[in-house]
Protein backbone atom coordinates (compact mmCIF):
# COMPACT_ATOMS: atom_id res chain seq x y z
CA UNK A 1 0.00 0.00 0.00
CA UNK A 2 1.29 3.09 -0.85
CA UNK A 3 1.32 6.23 1.32
CA UNK A 4 -1.46 8.12 -0.58
CA UNK A 5 -3.37 4.56 0.16
CA UNK A 6 -2.33 4.64 3.50
CA UNK A 7 -3.54 8.23 4.53
CA UNK A 8 -6.96 7.11 2.87
CA UNK A 9 -7.03 4.27 5.24
CA UNK A 10 -6.50 6.16 8.49
CA UNK A 11 -9.03 8.55 6.82
CA UNK A 12 -11.70 6.05 6.92
CA UNK A 13 -10.55 5.32 10.59
CA UNK A 14 -10.72 8.07 11.81
CA UNK A 15 -14.07 9.10 10.32
CA UNK A 16 -16.08 6.72 12.53
CA UNK A 17 -14.01 8.63 15.86
CA UNK A 18 -15.78 12.05 14.64
CA UNK A 19 -19.14 13.48 13.58
CA UNK A 20 -18.93 14.42 10.23
CA UNK A 21 -22.04 15.92 9.32
CA UNK A 22 -20.92 19.34 9.18
CA UNK A 23 -17.73 18.57 7.73
CA UNK A 24 -18.36 16.28 5.18
CA UNK A 25 -17.33 19.03 2.64
CA UNK A 26 -13.55 20.16 4.33
CA UNK A 27 -10.75 20.50 2.06
CA UNK A 28 -7.81 19.11 2.80
CA UNK A 29 -5.52 22.42 2.37
CA UNK A 30 -2.26 21.84 2.24
CA UNK A 31 -0.46 25.18 3.69
CA UNK A 32 2.13 24.98 6.41
CA UNK A 33 0.58 26.94 9.22
CA UNK A 34 2.83 28.77 10.63
CA UNK A 35 5.67 28.77 10.80
CA UNK A 36 7.24 31.46 12.24
CA UNK A 37 8.03 30.56 15.79
CA UNK A 38 10.93 27.83 14.94
CA UNK A 39 13.67 28.11 17.82
CA UNK A 40 16.92 27.69 16.98
CA UNK A 41 17.83 26.92 21.00
CA UNK A 42 20.31 24.17 21.60
CA UNK A 43 19.32 21.07 23.31
CA UNK A 44 19.80 20.25 27.22
CA UNK A 45 22.42 17.52 26.31
CA UNK A 46 21.24 15.32 29.16
CA UNK A 47 22.04 17.86 31.48
CA UNK A 48 19.76 17.99 34.66
CA UNK A 49 20.92 21.15 36.37
CA UNK A 50 18.38 23.42 37.77
CA UNK A 51 19.80 26.15 35.15
CA UNK A 52 18.59 23.97 32.38
CA UNK A 53 15.67 22.85 33.51
CA UNK A 54 14.68 27.14 33.85
CA UNK A 55 15.42 27.00 30.29
CA UNK A 56 12.61 27.35 27.81
CA UNK A 57 12.89 25.38 24.66
CA UNK A 58 11.17 25.51 21.45
CA UNK A 59 10.07 22.39 20.03
CA UNK A 60 8.85 22.13 16.20
CA UNK A 61 6.01 19.31 16.25
CA UNK A 62 4.17 18.40 12.69
CA UNK A 63 0.48 17.39 12.97
CA UNK A 64 -1.31 16.04 9.80
CA UNK A 65 -4.80 17.28 9.44
CA UNK A 66 -7.73 15.78 7.89
CA UNK A 67 -9.95 19.38 8.45
CA UNK A 68 -8.68 22.75 6.53
CA UNK A 69 -5.43 24.35 7.36
CA UNK A 70 -5.98 27.94 8.90
CA UNK A 71 -3.59 31.02 8.21
CA UNK A 72 -2.62 31.55 11.09
CA UNK A 73 -1.76 28.91 13.99
CA UNK A 74 -0.61 31.62 16.76
CA UNK A 75 -3.76 31.34 18.93
CA UNK A 76 -3.47 27.61 19.29
CA UNK A 77 0.44 27.79 20.17
CA UNK A 78 -0.43 30.53 22.65
CA UNK A 79 -3.19 27.88 24.29
CA UNK A 80 -0.50 25.27 24.39
CA UNK A 81 2.57 27.12 25.07
CA UNK A 82 0.66 28.40 28.32
CA UNK A 83 0.50 24.76 29.81
CA UNK A 84 3.45 23.71 28.61
CA UNK A 85 5.71 26.27 29.51
CA UNK A 86 4.15 25.88 33.08
CA UNK A 87 4.74 22.28 32.84
CA UNK A 88 7.70 21.45 31.34
CA UNK A 89 9.19 25.07 30.43
CA UNK A 90 8.88 23.67 26.64
CA UNK A 91 6.78 25.64 24.03
CA UNK A 92 5.14 24.71 20.48
CA UNK A 93 6.34 25.64 17.08
CA UNK A 94 2.91 23.88 15.15
CA UNK A 95 3.59 22.91 11.76
CA UNK A 96 0.25 21.70 10.70
CA UNK A 97 -0.36 20.34 6.88
CA UNK A 98 -2.66 18.69 5.20
CA UNK A 99 -2.58 15.00 5.13
CA UNK A 100 -1.91 14.37 1.81
CA UNK A 101 0.87 16.65 1.72
CA UNK A 102 2.45 15.68 5.02
CA UNK A 103 4.89 13.21 4.10
CA UNK A 104 6.41 15.25 1.73
CA UNK A 105 6.65 18.02 3.98
CA UNK A 106 8.00 15.80 6.50
CA UNK A 107 11.01 14.18 4.53
CA UNK A 108 11.91 17.34 3.31
CA UNK A 109 12.34 18.49 6.46
CA UNK A 110 14.08 15.23 7.09
CA UNK A 111 16.43 15.52 4.30
CA UNK A 112 17.07 19.57 4.20
CA UNK A 113 18.16 19.70 7.68
CA UNK A 114 15.39 22.10 8.32
CA UNK A 115 14.31 22.31 12.40
CA UNK A 116 11.83 19.37 12.49
CA UNK A 117 11.62 18.09 15.83
CA UNK A 118 8.09 15.74 16.35
CA UNK A 119 6.06 14.24 13.53
CA UNK A 120 4.33 11.09 12.92
CA UNK A 121 4.06 8.85 9.93
CA UNK A 122 1.70 6.36 8.52
CA UNK A 123 2.92 2.42 7.78
CA UNK A 124 6.80 4.20 7.82
CA UNK A 125 7.97 3.07 10.84
CA UNK A 126 10.34 0.60 10.30
CA UNK A 127 12.09 2.56 7.32
CA UNK A 128 12.80 5.23 9.52
CA UNK A 129 14.16 2.96 12.57
CA UNK A 130 16.11 1.48 10.61
CA UNK A 131 17.76 4.38 8.28
CA UNK A 132 18.88 5.47 11.84
CA UNK A 133 16.32 9.48 11.28
CA UNK A 134 15.00 8.50 14.26
CA UNK A 135 15.95 9.49 17.99
CA UNK A 136 16.29 6.01 20.51
CA UNK A 137 13.45 6.92 23.08
CA UNK A 138 14.46 4.45 26.23
CA UNK A 139 16.55 6.91 28.38
CA UNK A 140 13.82 9.83 27.02
CA UNK A 141 10.95 8.05 28.32
CA UNK A 142 12.90 6.76 31.79
CA UNK A 143 13.26 10.52 32.22
CA UNK A 144 10.69 12.62 31.43
CA UNK A 145 7.77 9.84 29.78
CA UNK A 146 6.67 7.74 32.62
CA UNK A 147 3.12 9.12 32.55
CA UNK A 148 3.02 7.78 29.35
CA UNK A 149 3.97 4.71 29.98
CA UNK A 150 1.58 4.36 32.38
CA UNK A 151 -1.39 5.46 30.27
CA UNK A 152 0.06 3.25 27.42
CA UNK A 153 -0.12 0.72 29.92
CA UNK A 154 -3.31 1.17 30.74
CA UNK A 155 -5.82 1.93 27.98
CA UNK A 156 -3.62 -0.77 26.49
CA UNK A 157 -2.04 -3.70 28.65
CA UNK A 158 1.55 -4.30 28.76
CA UNK A 159 4.26 -4.09 26.28
CA UNK A 160 2.51 -1.77 23.47
CA UNK A 161 5.97 -0.40 22.67
CA UNK A 162 7.49 -3.60 21.82
CA UNK A 163 5.36 -2.39 18.50
CA UNK A 164 7.60 0.51 17.94
CA UNK A 165 11.29 -1.34 19.48
CA UNK A 166 13.63 -2.19 16.70
CA UNK A 167 17.10 -4.38 17.36
CA UNK A 168 16.51 -3.88 21.14
CA UNK A 169 15.74 -0.01 20.71
CA UNK A 170 12.40 2.24 21.61
CA UNK A 171 12.31 4.12 18.67
CA UNK A 172 8.11 5.50 18.49
CA UNK A 173 5.16 5.83 20.75
CA UNK A 174 2.27 4.52 18.88
CA UNK A 175 -0.65 6.45 18.93
CA UNK A 176 -3.15 5.36 21.82
CA UNK A 177 -6.88 4.68 20.31
CA UNK A 178 -8.79 1.91 19.87
CA UNK A 179 -6.81 -0.31 17.57
CA UNK A 180 -8.99 -3.42 17.15
CA UNK A 181 -11.24 -3.38 13.89
CA UNK A 182 -13.31 -6.37 13.36
CA UNK A 183 -14.97 -6.64 10.30
CA UNK A 184 -18.55 -5.38 10.06
CA UNK A 185 -21.34 -5.95 7.73
CA UNK A 186 -22.57 -1.94 6.76
CA UNK A 187 -25.75 -1.80 5.54
CA UNK A 188 -28.82 0.15 5.01
CA UNK A 189 -31.03 -0.59 7.77
CA UNK A 190 -34.25 0.08 6.67
CA UNK A 191 -33.85 -1.72 3.69
CA UNK A 192 -32.55 -5.11 5.33
CA UNK A 193 -35.81 -4.75 8.14
CA UNK A 194 -38.12 -4.62 4.72
CA UNK A 195 -36.47 -8.10 3.85
CA UNK A 196 -37.82 -9.52 6.83
CA UNK A 197 -34.00 -9.92 8.28
CA UNK A 198 -32.85 -9.44 11.54
CA UNK A 199 -28.73 -8.83 13.41
CA UNK A 200 -28.90 -11.88 13.96
CA UNK A 201 -29.93 -13.57 10.62
CA UNK A 202 -25.93 -12.42 9.80
CA UNK A 203 -23.21 -14.07 11.75
CA UNK A 204 -20.06 -14.40 8.80
CA UNK A 205 -19.68 -13.74 5.58
CA UNK A 206 -20.94 -16.44 4.75
CA UNK A 207 -24.36 -15.15 5.48
CA UNK A 208 -24.84 -12.65 3.28
CA UNK A 209 -25.94 -13.71 0.33
CA UNK A 210 -29.02 -14.79 1.16
CA UNK A 211 -29.54 -10.96 1.84
CA UNK A 212 -28.07 -10.14 -1.45
CA UNK A 213 -30.74 -12.26 -3.19
CA UNK A 214 -33.88 -11.07 -1.39
CA UNK A 215 -32.40 -7.37 -1.65
CA UNK A 216 -31.85 -7.73 -5.66
CA UNK A 217 -35.33 -9.17 -5.66
CA UNK A 218 -37.22 -6.61 -3.91
CA UNK A 219 -34.68 -3.76 -5.24
CA UNK A 220 -33.36 -4.78 -8.69
CA UNK A 221 -31.90 -1.26 -9.18
CA UNK A 222 -30.05 -1.25 -5.59
CA UNK A 223 -26.07 -2.52 -6.27
CA UNK A 224 -26.31 -5.26 -2.94
CA UNK A 225 -22.66 -4.87 -2.42
CA UNK A 226 -19.02 -2.54 -2.95
CA UNK A 227 -16.04 -1.97 -2.08
CA UNK A 228 -15.17 0.19 0.68
CA UNK A 229 -12.14 2.05 -0.28
CA UNK A 230 -11.77 3.03 -4.29
CA UNK A 231 -8.02 3.75 -5.77
CA UNK A 232 -7.35 1.13 -5.16
CA UNK A 233 -10.56 -0.77 -4.55
CA UNK A 234 -10.75 -3.10 -1.44
CA UNK A 235 -13.45 -4.59 0.24
CA UNK A 236 -12.76 -6.34 3.15
CA UNK A 237 -12.38 -9.35 2.23
CA UNK A 238 -8.63 -9.34 2.97
CA UNK A 239 -9.39 -8.22 6.66
CA UNK A 240 -11.79 -11.08 6.75
CA UNK A 241 -8.71 -13.25 5.72
CA UNK A 242 -6.35 -11.49 8.46
CA UNK A 243 -8.75 -12.21 11.31
CA UNK A 244 -10.42 -15.55 10.54
CA UNK A 245 -7.40 -17.45 9.50
CA UNK A 246 -4.93 -15.26 11.55
CA UNK A 247 -2.76 -14.24 9.65
CA UNK A 248 0.05 -12.03 10.59
CA UNK A 249 1.79 -9.71 8.08
CA UNK A 250 4.86 -9.17 9.88
CA UNK A 251 4.59 -5.31 9.45
CA UNK A 252 4.57 -5.17 5.82
CA UNK A 253 0.96 -4.55 4.68
CA UNK A 254 1.51 -6.23 0.99
CA UNK A 255 0.94 -9.92 1.82
CA UNK A 256 4.06 -11.68 0.61
CA UNK A 257 5.39 -13.21 3.76
CA UNK A 258 3.22 -13.63 6.53
CA UNK A 259 2.68 -16.22 8.86
CA UNK A 260 -0.59 -18.50 9.92
CA UNK A 261 -1.29 -18.97 12.99
CA UNK A 262 1.77 -20.26 15.41
CA UNK A 263 3.08 -21.92 12.53
CA UNK A 264 6.29 -19.83 12.49
CA UNK A 265 6.62 -20.60 9.09
CA UNK A 266 6.75 -17.39 6.86
CA UNK A 267 4.56 -18.32 3.34
CA UNK A 268 3.21 -15.89 0.46
CA UNK A 269 0.16 -15.00 1.61
CA UNK A 270 -1.50 -15.22 -2.11
CA UNK A 271 -0.05 -19.07 -2.61
CA UNK A 272 -2.51 -20.14 0.55
CA UNK A 273 -5.93 -22.13 -0.41
CA UNK A 274 -7.08 -19.03 2.76
CA UNK A 275 -6.75 -16.63 0.02
CA UNK A 276 -7.90 -19.10 -2.83
CA UNK A 277 -10.92 -19.54 -1.21
CA UNK A 278 -11.72 -16.14 -0.70
CA UNK A 279 -11.36 -14.90 -3.36
CA UNK A 280 -13.28 -17.60 -4.73
CA UNK A 281 -16.24 -16.03 -2.48
CA UNK A 282 -15.87 -12.60 -4.35
CA UNK A 283 -16.07 -14.11 -7.26
CA UNK A 284 -18.89 -15.75 -6.94
CA UNK A 285 -20.79 -12.39 -5.92
CA UNK A 286 -19.06 -10.28 -8.63
CA UNK A 287 -21.15 -13.18 -11.19
CA UNK A 288 -24.57 -13.24 -9.22
CA UNK A 289 -24.41 -9.68 -9.60
CA UNK A 290 -23.85 -8.30 -6.19
CA UNK A 291 -21.03 -5.75 -7.21
CA UNK A 292 -20.51 -3.76 -10.05
CA UNK A 293 -18.74 -4.65 -13.18
CA UNK A 294 -16.35 -1.57 -12.11
CA UNK A 295 -16.32 -2.41 -8.82
CA UNK A 296 -12.12 -3.11 -9.13
CA UNK A 297 -11.53 0.46 -11.03
CA UNK A 298 -14.03 2.45 -9.22
CA UNK A 299 -13.22 6.12 -8.70
CA UNK A 300 -15.87 7.05 -6.56
CA UNK A 301 -16.73 5.67 -2.76
CA UNK A 302 -19.60 3.04 -2.41
CA UNK A 303 -20.80 5.39 -0.24
CA UNK A 304 -21.78 7.52 -2.20
CA UNK A 305 -24.02 4.88 -4.17
CA UNK A 306 -25.82 3.78 -0.78
CA UNK A 307 -26.27 8.02 0.32
CA UNK A 308 -27.94 8.03 -3.62
CA UNK A 309 -29.74 5.50 -2.19
CA UNK A 310 -28.45 2.74 -5.25
CA UNK A 311 -25.88 1.18 -2.60
CA UNK A 312 -27.00 -1.55 0.20
CA UNK A 313 -23.65 -2.55 1.83
CA UNK A 314 -20.05 -2.56 2.13
CA UNK A 315 -17.73 -4.28 5.02
CA UNK A 316 -14.84 -2.48 6.61
CA UNK A 317 -13.44 -2.67 10.39
CA UNK A 318 -14.29 -0.82 13.14
CA UNK A 319 -13.35 -0.22 16.62
CA UNK A 320 -16.37 -0.40 19.09
CA UNK A 321 -20.12 -0.05 17.84
CA UNK A 322 -21.22 3.21 17.63
CA UNK A 323 -20.00 3.42 13.42
CA UNK A 324 -23.06 3.39 12.27
CA UNK A 325 -24.05 6.78 14.00
CA UNK A 326 -21.49 8.90 12.16
CA UNK A 327 -21.86 6.87 9.18
CA UNK A 328 -25.74 7.65 8.97
CA UNK A 329 -24.83 11.18 9.03
CA UNK A 330 -22.37 10.69 6.20
CA UNK A 331 -24.53 8.76 4.04
CA UNK A 332 -28.04 10.68 5.21
CA UNK A 333 -29.57 7.03 5.57
CA UNK A 334 -30.20 4.80 8.58
CA UNK A 335 -27.03 2.49 9.01
CA UNK A 336 -26.55 -0.21 11.34
CA UNK A 337 -23.40 -2.89 11.00
CA UNK A 338 -22.87 -6.11 12.23
CA UNK A 339 -19.43 -7.80 12.90
CA UNK A 340 -18.65 -10.84 11.00
CA UNK A 341 -14.84 -11.52 11.54
CA UNK A 342 -12.83 -10.95 14.32
CA UNK A 343 -9.35 -8.77 14.80
CA UNK A 344 -6.48 -9.87 14.79
CA UNK A 345 -3.65 -8.26 16.75
CA UNK A 346 -0.39 -8.40 15.09
CA UNK A 347 2.35 -5.25 15.21
CA UNK A 348 1.45 -3.39 12.30
CA UNK A 349 -2.36 -3.13 13.81
CA UNK A 350 -0.28 -0.95 16.34
CA UNK A 351 2.45 0.72 14.83
CA UNK A 352 0.90 2.00 11.93
CA UNK A 353 0.82 5.21 13.28
CA UNK A 354 3.55 6.01 15.63
CA UNK A 355 5.08 9.51 16.92
CA UNK A 356 9.23 9.45 16.62
CA UNK A 357 11.50 12.17 17.50
CA UNK A 358 13.80 13.52 14.54
CA UNK A 359 17.85 12.10 15.09
CA UNK A 360 18.85 15.02 14.30
CA UNK A 361 16.58 16.92 16.35
CA UNK A 362 18.73 19.68 19.41
CA UNK A 363 16.25 19.50 21.86
CA UNK A 364 15.51 15.49 22.56
CA UNK A 365 14.58 16.52 26.03
CA UNK A 366 12.27 18.86 25.24
CA UNK A 367 10.73 16.82 22.94
CA UNK A 368 10.01 13.81 25.00
CA UNK A 369 8.49 16.54 27.51
CA UNK A 370 6.40 17.90 24.78
CA UNK A 371 5.17 14.30 23.65
CA UNK A 372 4.60 13.16 27.20
CA UNK A 373 2.28 15.97 27.52
CA UNK A 374 0.38 15.85 24.79
CA UNK A 375 -0.17 12.28 25.28
CA UNK A 376 -1.30 12.33 29.17
CA UNK A 377 -2.65 16.24 29.41
CA UNK A 378 -5.90 16.56 28.91
CA UNK A 379 -6.24 20.47 27.42
CA UNK A 380 -3.09 20.30 25.32
CA UNK A 381 -4.24 17.27 23.56
CA UNK A 382 -7.84 18.83 23.42
CA UNK A 383 -6.48 22.04 22.23
CA UNK A 384 -4.57 20.35 19.17
CA UNK A 385 -7.84 18.84 17.95
CA UNK A 386 -10.46 21.20 19.07
CA UNK A 387 -8.79 24.68 19.05
CA UNK A 388 -9.98 27.25 22.21
CA UNK A 389 -12.64 26.77 24.52
CA UNK A 390 -16.00 28.86 23.52
CA UNK A 391 -14.15 30.21 20.13
CA UNK A 392 -14.27 26.49 18.06
CA UNK A 393 -16.09 23.98 19.98
CA UNK A 394 -18.49 24.50 23.42
CA UNK A 395 -18.10 22.04 26.21
CA UNK A 396 -20.93 19.96 26.88
CA UNK A 397 -20.23 17.67 29.38
CA UNK A 398 -16.92 15.72 30.92
CA UNK A 399 -16.58 13.71 27.20
CA UNK A 400 -18.45 15.60 24.82
CA UNK A 401 -18.12 18.91 22.89
CA UNK A 402 -20.10 21.01 19.70
CA UNK A 403 -19.60 23.31 17.43
CA UNK A 404 -20.50 26.95 18.12
CA UNK A 405 -24.10 27.95 17.13
CA UNK A 406 -24.02 28.30 13.51
CA UNK A 407 -20.62 27.17 13.51
CA UNK A 408 -19.22 24.09 11.84
CA UNK A 409 -16.05 22.24 11.27
CA UNK A 410 -15.44 24.40 7.46
CA UNK A 411 -16.11 27.48 9.30
CA UNK A 412 -14.45 28.11 12.99
CA UNK A 413 -11.32 29.34 13.05
CA UNK A 414 -9.86 25.86 14.09
CA UNK A 415 -10.02 22.41 14.20
CA UNK A 416 -8.13 19.41 13.55
CA UNK A 417 -10.47 16.71 15.39
CA UNK A 418 -10.75 14.39 12.34
CA UNK A 419 -6.92 13.63 13.25
CA UNK A 420 -8.32 12.27 17.08
CA UNK A 421 -6.85 8.33 16.19
CA UNK A 422 -3.82 9.70 15.05
CA UNK A 423 -2.61 11.67 18.14
CA UNK A 424 -2.46 11.29 21.80
CA UNK A 425 -4.42 9.07 24.10
CA UNK A 426 -8.30 8.37 23.21
CA UNK A 427 -9.20 8.14 26.64
CA UNK A 428 -8.74 11.76 27.02
CA UNK A 429 -9.74 12.78 23.90
CA UNK A 430 -12.96 14.90 23.80
CA UNK A 431 -16.20 13.54 21.74
CA UNK A 432 -18.63 15.06 19.71
CA UNK A 433 -21.97 15.18 21.22
CA UNK A 434 -23.82 12.19 20.61
CA UNK A 435 -20.86 9.71 20.83
CA UNK A 436 -21.89 7.15 23.45
CA UNK A 437 -18.72 7.33 25.96
CA UNK A 438 -19.25 3.79 26.65
CA UNK A 439 -18.12 2.96 23.44
CA UNK A 440 -14.68 4.21 23.70
CA UNK A 441 -14.31 2.07 27.02
CA UNK A 442 -15.31 -0.75 24.86
CA UNK A 443 -12.22 0.17 22.39
CA UNK A 444 -9.89 0.74 24.77
CA UNK A 445 -11.15 -2.77 26.85
CA UNK A 446 -11.03 -4.58 23.50
CA UNK A 447 -7.16 -3.56 22.93
CA UNK A 448 -6.49 -5.84 25.97
CA UNK A 449 -8.99 -8.42 25.05
CA UNK A 450 -8.93 -9.24 21.55
CA UNK A 451 -6.08 -12.13 20.42
CA UNK A 452 -2.59 -11.16 20.05
CA UNK A 453 -0.50 -12.80 17.00
CA UNK A 454 2.74 -14.86 18.93
CA UNK A 455 4.63 -12.62 17.15
CA UNK A 456 3.91 -9.21 18.61
CA UNK A 457 6.58 -6.68 18.56
CA UNK A 458 7.71 -8.59 15.78
CA UNK A 459 9.13 -5.86 13.12
CA UNK A 460 10.38 -6.61 9.91
CA UNK A 461 13.27 -4.28 8.56
CA UNK A 462 12.91 -4.37 4.59
CA UNK A 463 15.94 -2.41 3.76
CA UNK A 464 17.78 -5.42 2.21
CA UNK A 465 15.09 -6.49 -0.27
CA UNK A 466 13.78 -2.54 -1.03
CA UNK A 467 14.36 -3.14 -5.07
CA UNK A 468 11.89 -6.23 -4.77
CA UNK A 469 9.14 -4.36 -2.03
CA UNK A 470 8.67 -1.89 -4.78
CA UNK A 471 8.61 -4.47 -7.78
CA UNK A 472 6.11 -6.05 -5.56
CA UNK A 473 3.66 -3.49 -5.40
CA UNK A 474 3.55 -2.51 -8.85
CA UNK A 475 2.33 -6.39 -9.10
CA UNK A 476 -0.35 -5.97 -6.32
CA UNK A 477 -1.71 -3.10 -7.91
CA UNK A 478 -1.95 -4.85 -11.02
CA UNK A 479 -3.93 -7.68 -9.85
CA UNK A 480 -4.93 -7.41 -6.05
CA UNK A 481 -8.14 -5.19 -6.15
CA UNK A 482 -9.78 -7.21 -9.35
CA UNK A 483 -9.48 -10.28 -7.02
CA UNK A 484 -10.70 -8.59 -4.22
CA UNK A 485 -13.77 -7.37 -5.91
CA UNK A 486 -14.49 -10.83 -8.14
CA UNK A 487 -13.65 -9.26 -11.39
CA UNK A 488 -10.71 -11.63 -12.32
CA UNK A 489 -11.02 -15.27 -11.95
CA UNK A 490 -8.98 -16.48 -8.91
CA UNK A 491 -8.66 -20.11 -10.46
CA UNK A 492 -6.65 -18.76 -13.78
CA UNK A 493 -5.50 -15.03 -12.00
CA UNK A 494 -3.86 -16.57 -8.98
CA UNK A 495 -1.07 -18.63 -10.61
CA UNK A 496 -0.07 -15.62 -13.15
CA UNK A 497 -0.34 -13.26 -9.60
CA UNK A 498 2.42 -15.10 -7.89
CA UNK A 499 4.20 -15.70 -10.77
CA UNK A 500 4.45 -12.29 -11.26
CA UNK A 501 5.31 -11.85 -7.42
CA UNK A 502 8.12 -14.33 -7.88
CA UNK A 503 9.80 -12.52 -10.65
CA UNK A 504 9.51 -9.58 -8.97
CA UNK A 505 11.51 -11.21 -6.22
CA UNK A 506 8.87 -12.53 -3.68
CA UNK A 507 10.78 -15.58 -2.91
CA UNK A 508 13.62 -12.85 -1.59
CA UNK A 509 11.31 -11.09 0.36
CA UNK A 510 10.05 -14.27 2.16
CA UNK A 511 13.34 -15.52 2.66
CA UNK A 512 14.56 -12.12 4.45
CA UNK A 513 11.77 -12.01 6.69
CA UNK A 514 11.96 -15.97 7.70
CA UNK A 515 15.76 -15.29 8.71
CA UNK A 516 14.94 -11.99 10.99
CA UNK A 517 11.71 -13.73 12.17
CA UNK A 518 14.32 -16.71 13.48
CA UNK A 519 16.09 -14.50 15.13
CA UNK A 520 13.31 -12.65 17.08
CA UNK A 521 12.21 -16.10 18.50
CA UNK A 522 15.30 -16.89 19.38
CA UNK A 523 15.92 -13.81 21.06
CA UNK A 524 13.02 -14.07 22.55
CA UNK A 525 13.99 -17.00 24.37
Amino acid sequence: MNRKGMWSMLLSIMLVLSLLAACSSNSNSSGSGNSGNTSSNAGSGGNTSKQEDAKIETVVFALPTFNRVPDDLTSIEEAVNAITVEKANVKIDLQLFGVFDYVQKVNLALQSGEQLDVFVTPGEFASFASKGQVYPLDELLERYGQETLAILDRDFGEDILKSTTFNGTIYGIPANRGNAAPLNFVYNADMFAELGFTKDDVNSIHDLPKVFDALMAKYPDVVPFGPVNVSPSTTGIMQMVKGTYQVDYLTDTSGVGVVIGDSGKVVNLYETQEFMDSMKIMREWYNKGYLQKDAATAMSPFSEMISAGRGFSYTAGYGGMQAHVQMSSLMGKNIEMKRIAPFYFDTAAVNAVVWMINATTKVPEASMKLLNLVFTDEQVLNTLLWGIEGRDYIKVDEHHVRFPDGKNADTVDYTAYISSGIIGSESLQYQYEGIDWSDIELKLRENKETLRSPYFGFIFDPSSVKVEMSAISNVIDQYLPGLETGALDPETTIPKFVQALNDAGAQNVIKAKQEQLDAWLAAQQ
